[in-house]
C-alpha cells in the first residue's frame, strides 16, 4: 500500500513537471514579476492552472487599458509602468478596544525597464516601485490584535521607496538573480491562495513579524540584498536570498513605529545582522496522484526557513540571570546571537470538475515554528479554502474561508507567569490569538476588484487588558471593504 502511494506521488511529480515543461514559454527578462507582487493582501487570485505565467500581462485587465496604443509602444521599447490603488474601510461591530469605523489606503507605482529592447542586453530587468500610504490603523486604534486586519494597515502615513533592484537571467532564466533593495515577502514564505485574504497574517505572518528587527523585511519595508531563483528541473524551483535583517536601522525595542524610523525607505543599515533565507518549491498535478477523471489539480508544496545572525533579547532573563519580571532585575534582557525559523506550505487544488474555468476549489496550509528563548511567538499556522466560480452568475468571483493562530514562545509565556506572580499592573494570563476570515473577491470592471470581508478575532492581543474598562479586551467582530484598482 505504501509503495503504491509513493509510486503515485512520484508519478504526480513527474507528470506535473513534464506538463510544466511542455507548457513553459521562453522566459522573459529576469523573470518579469507580476504587478501583483507589490500587493501584500487581497491579491486578485487567478484560476488555478498548471501553465506557468510567463507571458507579459495584458492591458485588458486594467481600468485605462491601452489608450491610443501608448502602453504598447512603450512596452515595445522595454518600458512598463503600472499604477495601483487600494481603498479600505473597516468597522468594528463588537469587542476590541472601541467600536467605530476607520479608513486606510495605498497607491503603488511600479516601473519595469527591459534591457533587451533598450540596449540589446538580453534577460535583464530594472525594477523600481514606490508607495504612498494614508489613513489610520484600525488594528492599533480600535482592535489591539497581534495580527493587523490588513496588509495595508501600516500604522502610518507617508510616501516611500519600496523596491529598487536589477535582475539578470542566465540559461534561459533557469537562473535568475536580483540585486538591490528587495522585499523578500513578495517571493519567500508566500501561499498564493492565502494572499487572497486581507488579514496580514496570511501575507507576511505574525511569527517572523513579531520576532525580527522592525517586523522583518516585509511590505512596505525593504532591505538591501541579493536573491537567486534556480530551476534545476522544471517541477522544482529553489529560492535563496541574503539580505540585511533590519529594515528600520533601529534597535529591537523602540517606542517609534517602523515607518517613523525609516520614513522614506532609503535608510540602509547593516548594523544588526544578516538574514539568510532559502526555500524549495515543488509543482505537482494531484490529478495524476489520485487518478482523477477531471481536469488538472495543480498544487505547489514548499519547504523553507531562515537564519538571522543578529542579537536577540531573551524573553525571560536579564544579563545577570535574574527574571526580567522580578524586582531585582536590571531590566536589560540577556542577548542571544542568531535566530531561526522553519516553515512548510501547501497550496493545492482539490476540485476542478470542468478541467478549466470557471469552477475550482483549493486548500492552503502554512505552518511555521522557531525557538522559544528569544521569540515572543514560537508557532504559527494558517489554513483555509478558496472557491472559484461557485457564486451563480458570477463566474470570476472568488470566495474564501480561512483561520490562523499565533502561539507564544515558552519563555514569553513564563515571563507572563512571572509578571502575574510579581503582581504587575495590567497583567492578565497569556492566551493564543485566533482569527477567522470570510472574504468575497468580486471583479466589477476591468481592473477593479471589490472585496467585502468579515473577521473575528478570538483572544485579542493574546488576552490583553482594556485600560478604559478594566477588563480583558473582548473578541472582536470586524467588517471590512477593500477596493483594488489597477490603472
Amino acid at each position: 500500500m505504501k509503495r503504491d502511494v509513493l509510486s503515485r506521488l512520484i508519478r504526480a511529480v513527474i507528470l506535473g513537471g513534464l506538463s510544466f515543461f511542455r507548457l513553459a514559454a521562453p522566459a522573459l527578462a529576469a523573470d518579469n514579476p507580476p504587478v501583483t507582487d507589490v500587493l501584500p493582501s487581497g491579491v486578485p487570485l487567478p484560476f488555478p492552472s498548471t501553465a506557468p505565467d510567463s507571458t507579459p500581462q495584458g492591458w485588458d485587465t486594467t481600468l485605462l487599458g491601452d489608450p491610443s496604443g501608448v502602453r504598447s509602444r512603450l512596452r515595445a521599447h522595454g518600458v512598463r509602468l503600472h499604477l495601483q490603488d487600494v481603498e479600505e474601510l473597516w468597522g468594528i461591530a463588537s469587542g476590541g478596544l472601541s467600536r467605530g469605523a476607520t479608513y486606510n489606503g495605498a497607491t503603488i507605482a511600479t516601473l519595469n525597464l527591459d534591457t533587451a529592447p533598450l540596449s540589446g542586453w538580453h534577460d535583464g530587468l530594472f525594477n523600481i516601485s514606490a508607495i504612498q500610504l494614508r489613513g489610520r490603523s484600525a488594528t492599533a486604534d480600535r482592535v489591539g490584535a497581534i495580527n493587523t486586519l490588513s496588509g495595508y494597515d501600516a500604522s502610518g502615513r507617508n510616501t516611500r521607496l519600496f523596491e529598487l533592484w536589477y535582475g539578470q537571467g542566465f540559461w534561459n532564466n533557469r537562473l535568475d538573480i536580483r540585486l538591490g533593495e528587495i522585499d523578500p515577502d513578495t517571493e519567500f514564505l508566500v501561499s498564493d491562495n492565502a494572499s487572497l485574504f486581507l488579514n496580514a497574517d496570511f501575507g507576511w505572518p505574525g511569527v517572523p513579524s513579531a520576532n525580527l528587527y522592525g517586523g522583518g523585511p516585509s511590505w512596505p519595508m525593504s532591505v538591501p540584498g541579493i536573491r537567486a531563483r534556480i530551476i534545476p528541473t522544471y517541477p522544482v524551483s529553489i529560492l535563496v536570498g541574503v539580505m540585511d535583517d533590519n529594515p528600520t536601522g533601529g534597535p529591537f525595542f523602540s517606542g517609534q513605529s517602523v515607518l517613523d524610523m525609516n520614513p522614506s525607505g532609503t535608510r540602509f543599515s547593516f548594523a544588526t545582522g544578516v538574514l539568510a533565507m532559502a526555500e524549495v518549491d515543488l509543482s505537482v498535478d494531484a490529478a495524476a496522484f489520485i487518478d482523477a477523471p477531471t481536469g488538472a489539480l495543480p498544487g505547489v508544496w514548499k519547504l523553507g526557513g531562515f537564519y538571522d545572525s543578529g542579537a536577540f533579547p531573551d524573553r525571560r532573563y536579564d544579563t545577570q540571570g535574574h527574571l526580567l519580571a522580578a524586582s531585582d532585575s536590571n531590566g536589560q534582557p540577556l542577548m542571544h546571537h542568531g535566530n531561526w525559523m522553519v516553515y512548510g506550505i501547501v497550496d493545492q487544488t482539490f476540485w476542478n470538475p470542468d478541467g478549466d474555468a470557471p469552477k475550482a476549489a483549493s486548500i492552503f496550509t502554512r505552518v511555521m515554528g522557531t525557538g522559544g528563548k528569544q521569540n515572543s511567538l514560537s508557532f504559527g499556522i494558517q489554513a483555509g479554502f478558496t472557491f472559484h466560480g461557485i457564486v451563480p452568475w458570477r463566474s470570476d468571483d472568488v470566495l474564501g474561508l480561512a483561520w490562523g493562530m499565533s502561539n507564544s514562545g515558552n519563555r514569553a509565556w513564563n515571563f507572563n507567569q512571572d509578571s502575574l506572580r510579581e503582581g504587575g499592573d495590567g497583567i492578565l494570563p497569556l492566551q493564543a490569538e485566533h482569527h477567522v476570515e470570510v472574504t468575497w473577491q468580486a471583479p466589477v470592471w476591468n481592473g477593479i476588484n471589490v472585496q467585502p470581508d468579515f473577521q473575528y478575532i478570538h483572544h485579542v492581543g493574546g488576552g490583553i487588558l482594556n485600560t478604559s474598562t478594566g477588563r480583558r479586551v473582548g473578541d472582536a467582530a470586524v467588517f471590512g471593504l477593500n477596493m483594488t484598482t489597477s490603472f
